[in-house]
This record gives C-alpha cells, sequence and structure tokens, in this order.
C-alpha cells in the first residue's frame, strides 16, 4: 500500500505552497483528487516519476482530499487520503 505525505495540511490561500509525496515500490503513479482524477492546473507540477506533486500558490477550489494510487499488471491500492484545508 502507497503511503501518502504532505508537507503541511493546513494553508493560507495565495500565500502558502504544499507538497506531497507519494512512497512506494510500483513504478505506475496517479494522483487522486476527492476520489477522481487529479486535472493538473499550471500552478500544479509533478515530477518526472510523478511521486513528488506541488501546488504554488494554492488556492481554495485545491482543498479536498488528496491519494495516490498505484498499479501494476495484477492489482491497484490507493492511499489513505490527505486532507488540504485552505484558509482564505
Amino acid at each position: 500500500m502507497p503511503t501518502l505525505l504532505a508537507s503541511n495540511t493546513t494553508v493560507t490561500e495565495n500565500e502558502d505552497a504544499m507538497a506531497m509525496t507519494c512512497y512506494t515500490d510500483e513504478s505506475s503513479t496517479n494522483w487522486l483528487f476527492n476520489a477522481t482524477s487529479l486535472q493538473l492546473r499550471e500552478r500544479m507540477k509533478l515530477s518526472q516519476d510523478h511521486r513528488p506533486f506541488t501546488i504554488d500558490p494554492v488556492r481554495r477550489e485545491d482543498a479536498g482530499n488528496y491519494q495516490c494510487k498505484v498499479s501494476n499488471p495484477v492489482s491497484s491500492t490507493e492511499s489513505e487520503p490527505v486532507e488540504l484545508d485552505v484558509k482564505y
């Protein structure tokens, strides 16, 4: 099961950045936002291996639950959700 860790889960809109990292042994990593596939915006960046994910700056519409999902040819599994709280 992948583990998702966040740099900060309570941030201030248009002031703070947020980083999350998905720790896993699997090579295929996807990100979920509120249980659906994450749609990247220009403020969001994924690393080449898709494990670190950043939002800079954070906006109120970024508030919600994030998960990373890993898969192989046999199965897939998701991390526990991490909730991002955006103050404004």
